[in-house]
């Protein structure tokens, strides 16, 4: 395979494996194993480890190494309400161009088309992104981005068609209420959008635990 050289593009690579279930929750993510597989020395991995374990995705736990973060009913409540109440705080604060909208139509139908779970979340990914466009606050946005991280991990561990078909038409509808002008409504559907997906997603680890 081709060299890994730059640690931001060695973090891309481990998040990637992470979400995609190559490591377990809970996994010790051994270094020197890490290392021969992407064919680089320690030191960048124990860097793009370090930069993980800042999101929450990671942990580091002295003298035993990182670790794949745990699944748990009660942080992905916290972290969802959060991220509901960031993005909704950030929604009131956001102004949109006729072109801004017509992309997030576009990003949404391309998640009605999409099958592929990875496909289907970074399209999702993409929308939430697309809404806080025109939103200027950097650190809450470095926060906001930093919880997607976090979130992605459920996410993909808990997606389903259902859940899709669920967030597609509540997409659409939060871009009507933004063409209408309805604030209110949009960021009402927002918060409920989070909550909705945080309830299955406690509902499916409490069913596991």
């Amino acid at each position: 395979m081709e060299k890994l050289i730059f640690k931001n593009e060695i973090r891309e690579v481990l998040l990637k494996h992470m979400l995609t279930g190559k490591y377990q929750p809970g996994e010790r993510l051994s270094l020197p194993e890490l290392a021969n597989e992407l064919e680089v020395s320690v030191t960048p991995i124990r860097e793009a480890l370090t930069q993980l374990s800042e999101t929450g995705i990671v942990n580091y736990i002295a003298n035993r190494g990182f670790f794949l973060s745990e699944l748990s009913a009660g942080e992905a409540q916290e972290i969802y309400e959060l991220m509901a109440q960031l993005e909704s705080s950030a929604l009131k604060k956001s102004t949109f161009s006729a072109d801004q909208l017509d992309d997030l139509e576009e990003i949404n139908t391309k998640l009605i088309n999409a099958t592929e779970s990875m496909i289907i979340l970074e399209l999702d990914r993409q929308f939430h992104q697309k809404l806080l466009e025109g939103y200027h606050n950097n650190y809450a946005l470095r926060i906001i981005s930093s919880l997607r991280v976090q979130i992605s991990l459920y996410e993909f561990a808990f997606w389903s068609e259902i859940h899709k078909d669920t967030s597609v038409d509540m997409h659409h509808k939060i871009i009507q209420f933004i063409r209408k002008g309805d604030l209110s409504s949009a960021l009402s559907l927002l918060e409920e959008n989070w909550m909705i997906s945080v309830k299955y997603i406690v509902s499916k680890l409490q069913m596991v635990n």
